[in-house]
């Protein structure tokens, strides 16, 4: 326990913390009540698929773009600001009516701007953590990020059925502002690398483009990008478009089946990411790490899509959870190592925006491969999908040295 230890005895850390999962709960809480509270007040489906391009498509054209304030001003500083609008956004949308045109419209353009700062606080979470954190406590500081996040996705979206129960889930919004608020206040009292807040790094001349060239020519970074984006592409981002054909075709339509399978694999990653945490493996190389975590979460979900047993699915998603732990704490920390801090933010960003388009296009892909192929194929469709990741994984353990 003393790696958990030295990490908890970061004030800095703690902070980072306590602001991030604040910001996770703040944002499960609005995300899930504004998509229903737009569903009940205008029953129409096309509104929900526009909100829901709303939350993805903007991020994804300005994301990377407005990330460039964590690389020229005082990380610290440029989190606060991005946490201060998230809860003006949202008490915004507290005080709106969801119908009538205007309303709609205005929401769906603050919806549009709190996705643009996702992304540069998501890459701004890794930079801090970096910062605040020695090389030795990374690992065990990204294990502790990724069992709360779940943790609090978990607990928020909870909180939110319980409130559609109370029949008040515009009050959501006013609490995720609050949380908001907090989360910025907090943040706004952690001490930052100064180097970076001073004009030096202001004067240099970062772009998208040189930011992609950077990728590119680290062939270390190029390589670790590829082979996770593409994993995450095809086990996660299928994920959502296989479970419930799997269910249907393996699992005779059970819905209560459906619901327990769904949220199985984040009890692995929780439970897979405190053993990890305790860095009770040290010798091997993080890299090879990542590779051997998506080859057997690959192998494990192919199982799993050929399983017509109930209690086999579970203890193979729970598994599953396991081994995909090692891929998400040690992808975090070897791109907080190997990547430049003057280009950090740039860079995680274009990282974050590239999964973020594959994770879509993933379950797309899948769905156009069922629709035609028919979907008694589905298992054999993310066979060879799986295949083609393993594949890259093997080819991936044997270029690192």
């Amino acid at each position: 326990m003393s790696k958990y230890m030295s990490v908890l005895k970061n004030v800095d850390f703690i902070k980072y913390f306590f602001s991030i999962n604040f910001t996770t709960l703040a944002q499960s809480f609005v995300s899930i009540s504004i998509i229903w509270l737009i569903y009940e007040e205008t029953k129409n489906p096309l509104l929900i698929a526009i909100f829901g391009v709303l939350t993805q498509l903007p991020a994804i054209v300005f994301g990377p773009v407005i990330s460039k304030v964590l690389d020229r001003f005082n990380i610290g500083k440029a989190m606060f600001l991005f946490l201060l609008l998230r809860a003006g956004i949202f008490l915004i949308i507290f005080l709106l009516p969801f119908n009538d045109k205007i309303s709609l419209s205005i929401i769906g353009l603050l919806i549009g701007l709190n996705s643009v700062i996702g992304i540069p606080l998501s890459a701004g979470g890794d930079i801090i953590i970096k910062e605040v954190c020695n090389d030795e406590q990374l690992v065990t500081a990204n294990a502790l990020m990724i069992i709360f996040f779940d943790i609090s996705y978990i607990f928020g979206s909870i909180s939110v059925a319980i409130m559609g129960v109370l029949g008040n889930n515009r009050i959501a919004f006013i609490i995720g502002a609050v949380l908001f608020f907090i989360s910025a206040i907090i943040i706004s009292t952690i001490k930052s690398d100064e180097i970076f807040s001073n004009n030096e790094n202001r004067q240099e001349k970062y772009t998208i483009f040189s930011s992609m060239k950077y990728i590119v020519k680290n062939s270390e970074i190029f390589l670790m990008t590829i082979n996770t984006t593409l994993w995450n592409m095809f086990t996660w981002g299928s994920f959502i478009v296989l479970l419930p054909i799997y269910v249907e075709q393996n699992l005779n339509n059970d819905s209560v089946a459906y619901g327990i399978l769904n949220s199985l694999q984040s009890v692995g990653i929780i439970l897979a990411s405190l053993i990890i945490g305790l860095q009770f493996i040290s010798k091997i190389k993080i890299e090879k790490l990542i590779c051997l975590g998506i080859i057997v979460h690959c192998l494990l979900l192919i199982l799993f899509y050929f399983s017509t047993n109930i209690i086999l699915s579970v203890i193979i998603l729970i598994i599953a959870g396991v081994a995909s732990a090692p891929v998400l704490i040690y992808k975090a920390t070897f791109f907080q190592r190997k990547i430049s801090r003057k280009i950090m933010g740039q860079v995680l960003s274009l990282i974050l925006v590239l999964g973020s388009i594959l994770y879509s296009l993933g379950g797309i892909i899948i769905a156009f491969l069922i629709e035609k192929l028919g979907k008694e194929y589905f298992s054999y469709i993310n066979l060879y999908s799986l295949i083609i990741i393993i594949a890259i994984s093997l080819m991936s353990i044997k270029k690192i040295s």
